[in-house]
């Protein structure tokens, strides 16, 4: 989908939906012309009294005539389906690229937008407001959601809109040493301010040693936050390259030699992957863990760019069945032929 559709779907959400249709239905009357009425209602299956709404507007605006042998597409008709065929190609390719990846790996539902984001900060930013429309109508008054941090997710956090829903936003892990701006603390701040909810804290490493992990559940306010993460309704997170989320932790060189003997691609959760979705290794965190990606939460995984490709399929093999996923195309494409 181009940048054009995207905006167009900002400001009038059914108008791609519309055109859609409409371009349907023009493109099967120039395939089967003259055809009337009825046999063009059972091509596009669409009833006859929506068909006959439709195509009023189609004849009213010159792209189509009717006569008593059927309907036919006009010079006028001919030059938009022309002009409009790539763009809608477009459209129906993203779309079945997101229904083979939700075949091909048994998840709930997947968005695509077109693009790559490694290349493009445009792509970032139209995946930020896909999925930003996407967690607004999973919205209702009370709504619990928690973020992990990422420059995905701070993109995610930008294009979120005021709501009048009250929605309580909650870090799943502590810091990682990382920019602050890309830490889950800040992200959630950034969304309830955003949104006009609430959020709150975790003042925690992301990564402890036992004795460390111990003592901060001891913590009131952890275990407080802890419970709220456990309780979300929501869980919205990234998917990262395990060598980059490694160097992100400074990793020691034990770690970095484990992972790379155990062959690692994937990290969510405190936790890196193999290609086949095998755990290599698990980090010791404070936040979200696999186990609580239970049924009764709506799971949101965001993540594009060629580079990292590998990690989301090794993510996906494991991923809750109930997950939704909304990448990029280039992703989308390898994803589909694997």
């Amino acid at each position: 989908m181009n940048a054009l559709f995207e905006v167009q779907k900002k400001l009038v959400p059914d108008l791609v939906d519309k055109m859609y249709r409409r371009f349907q239905i023009l493109s099967a009357i120039e395939l089967h012309q003259p055809i009337g009425r009825r046999a063009l209602s059972e091509t596009v299956h669409l009833s006859e009294r929506i068909l006959r709404t439709e195509t009023d507007i189609l004849k009213t605006q010159g792209l189509i005539i009717i006569t008593s042998k059927g309907m036919s597409v006009t010079e006028s008709g001919e030059d938009v389906l022309y002009k409009m065929k790539a763009s809608m190609d477009s459209l129906t390719r993203l779309e079945h690229i997101a229904h083979a990846i939700e075949s091909r790996f048994a998840i709930q539902k997947v968005i695509v937008v077109s693009g790559d984001a490694d290349i493009d900060d445009e792509v970032k930013l139209r995946m930020g407001q896909a999925t930003s429309e996407y967690l607004e109508s999973c919205f209702e008054d009370g709504t619990r959601v928690t973020v992990t941090g990422g420059s995905t997710m701070a993109h995610i956090a930008r294009s979120m809109r005021p709501t009048d829903k009250s929605i309580n936003f909650i870090p799943a892990r502590g810091g990682l040493g990382e920019e602050v701006s890309f830490q889950a603390n800040a992200i959630t701040h950034l969304m309830a301010e955003q949104t006009g909810g609430t959020f709150e804290v975790l003042y925690v490493p992301d990564q402890v040693s036992e004795a460390g992990y111990n003592a901060l559940l001891e913590e009131q306010s952890v275990r407080r936050v802890l419970h709220h993460i456990q309780q979300a309704d929501i869980v919205l997170h990234g998917i990262g390259s395990a060598q980059k989320m490694a160097e992100r932790r400074h990793s020691s060189p034990q770690v970095m030699e484990k992972l790379m003997d155990g062959n690692a691609v994937a990290e969510a959760f405190g936790y890196y992957f193999d290609e086949d979705g095998n755990i290599v290794y698990r980090v010791r965190t404070i936040g979200i863990h696999l186990d609580d990606l239970t049924e009764d939460k709506r799971i949101i995984a965001v993540a594009g760019g060629n580079s990292k490709k590998e990690a989301i399929a090794s993510y996906l093999k494991i991923a809750p069945k109930h997950t939704v996923l909304i990448t990029d195309s280039v992703v989308g494409n390898w994803l589909m032929n694997q």
